[in-house]
């Protein structure tokens, strides 16, 4: 008998049963999920630039419960040596310790980091990063209440492309970007965390609408080919419609500006 390792029974019992969790239909019976939206619907948007004074360019955002807030520092000289002909586009994506059901970490878990690089590829394409030669883009996004990851990652996205325009940033169009959740037979659009804990896949689809052009694609999960293209085509509707709500704040922005100026003028 090896005394210097832990041995098991002889004999083992299988369990009587497995705790298997139980999936909740998604559909009430007046057909409207649990927020009374329908499958195709986007929870309400808010969206402010400028809060956060110290940065070059800010944007705050509120997707339902869904709440973040990005600060863009930049253009900067980059610190290392050596010449670059193209600009760097940095991003630090971070879940507040308080704003997951779990409690989050101070450090950043892998899951963080591989959003940082999702927002750096779904930005990328858009910023004229040819003009900025030996500088930098720093964007930090913190979310401070997580009502489903990809809708989450969706909202940081639009955030970060809000605070680059705020902050004067040269780009070919606005980035928007739009989540769903995908089942064997549904598409739920815009999905919340109790809906994204029953799913079988989930989407996230980064779009420039001016161009016509989508700049990124994040998939997850197992569903057919149908169920897929059909979710790219309402992801990219979304898109459209979130564009309108990124224009309307950017313009509210440089009208709130424009009144300051006015104003000390006068004085």
């Amino acid at each position: 008998m090896d005394r210097k390792r832990v041995n098991g029974p002889d004999q083992s019992v299988a369990p009587l049963s497995t705790n298997v969790p139980e999936r909740l239909p998604i559909l009430n019976n007046d057909g409207k999920r649990v927020d009374q939206r329908s499958l195709d619907d986007l929870r309400p948007i808010f969206l402010k630039t400028g809060l956060v004074t110290q940065a070059n360019g800010s944007a705050y955002i509120e997707v339902g419960n869904t709440k973040a807030v990005c600060a863009v520092y930049g253009p900067r000289q980059l610190k290392r040596s050596g010449f670059s002909s193209n600009g760097t586009l940095n991003c630090e994506f971070k879940f507040s310790t308080f704003s997951c059901s779990k409690r989050r970490g101070h450090m950043r878990d892998p899951e963080e980091r591989g959003y940082s690089q999702v927002v750096v590829q779904a930005l990328a394409p858009a910023v004229r990063l040819e003009l900025l030669p030996k500088s930098s883009i720093d964007i930090y996004i913190n979310v401070l209440e997580n009502d489903g990851s990809t809708s989450c990652l969706a909202a940081a996205i639009v955030a970060a492309s809000t605070a680059l325009a705020d902050a004067g940033i040269e780009m070919l169009d606005q980035v928007t970007a739009c989540s769903a959740v995908l089942f064997q037979k549904q598409i739920v659009m815009d999905g919340t965390e109790s809906e994204e804990q029953q799913k079988d896949g989930n989407m996230v689809i980064s779009y420039m609408p001016s161009l016509n052009q989508v700049t990124h694609i994040l998939q997850n999960g197992i569903s057919d080919a149908a169920t897929i293209s059909q979710a790219v085509e309402q992801c990219i509707d979304g898109c459209s419609k979130i564009y309108s709500v990124m224009s309307t704040a950017l313009l509210q922005s440089l009208n709130d500006n424009n009144n300051d100026n006015n104003m000390d003028n006068k004085l």
